[in-house]
């Protein structure tokens, strides 16, 4: 089974060379870290928090996190846990075997932890329909084959149920399959959503502060109450219940800051654990 990208295009160039060469400039831009990814050997099991809107709003700060997580190696394996915009599929789908293809080729999904992942966590389930038309994790890919090249597997994960107690138990299976696998584990959520300039960075600020602090419960608690926008708290909630490490916030902007108009921005961050 093949996913074949519906994003490209829109979301990102459909074209190789030139969704090559966006990417370079996103790394060498003046948002962008402003350098490019080299990993070598591997040290150690990362997460990232990365953004998933268009390249042109979102692009430069997700390479802020990938240009961080290389600096650990290039795994074997990348879970990439983002939310379900479409309400498609399981509530927990994994994507089961084949390969997810970008422009700049295919990547082969890990069929043996994609059974195992199913087999330890009941509330998961084998599932094609989440993936199909959701964007949040087909982003990810050309950016992690343009930072790792080829060689390495990935394990789709479209979270439509992102209840604090499934988050953790998601994180506690994931901490069973992956004993002694190298690997990053990629967590896609923007932030706050369609609100002015003032309000998505108070709300943005609220956020960050709590992943900073690896506050699982913060986190949550201060989404209801400031009825904060963020599609991908479950994923970040699944990384921050892994535990790989500190986090490092590297990157902070508004969808605002490329197009101008601060009338009714999204949030973006990037941020590594390690």
């Amino acid at each position: 089974m093949e996913r074949k990208p519906v994003a490209a295009g829109s979301f990102y160039p459909d074209d190789p060379e030139e969704l090559r060469d966006y990417i370079r400039e996103l790394f060498l831009s003046r948002r962008g870290p402003g350098a490019l990814p080299d990993p070598d050997g591997f040290e150690k099991n990362v997460g990232l928090i990365v953004p998933h809107a268009g390249y042109v709003y979102s692009g430069a700060v997700a390479a802020h996190a990938y240009m961080e997580a290389s600096k650990f190696g290039k795994p074997d394996l990348v879970v990439i846990a983002g939310p379900n915009h479409t309400g498609l599929g399981k509530p927990i789908s994994i994507w089961p075997m084949g390969s997810w293809n970008s422009p700049l080729g295919k990547v082969r999904v890990d069929e043996e932890v994609a059974h195992s992942l199913v087999n330890t966590f009941a509330g998961a389930s084998l599932d094609y329909d989440a993936h199909l038309l959701e964007h949040s994790l087909e982003v990810q890919i050309p950016f992690l084959q343009f930072t790792l090249g080829t060689g390495f597997k990935i394990l789709p994960i479209c979270l439509g149920d992102q209840r604090k107690e499934i988050m953790y138990k998601l994180a506690r299976a994931l901490s069973e399959v992956l004993k002694n696998r190298r690997f990053w584990f990629v967590a896609s959520t923007d932030l706050n959503h369609y609100e002015d300039h003032e309000e998505t960075l108070l709300k943005d600020k609220i956020v960050i502060d709590a992943i900073s602090r690896k506050d699982v419960e913060q986190l949550y608690e201060v989404i209801a109450k400031n009825d904060i926008s963020m599609c991908g708290y479950g994923a970040v909630a699944t990384l921050l219940n892994l535990d790989l490490g500190k986090i490092k916030v590297l990157f902070h902007s508004t969808s605002g800051d490329v197009s101008g108009d601060y009338s009714k921005e999204v949030g973006y961050m990037a941020a590594c654990m390690c």
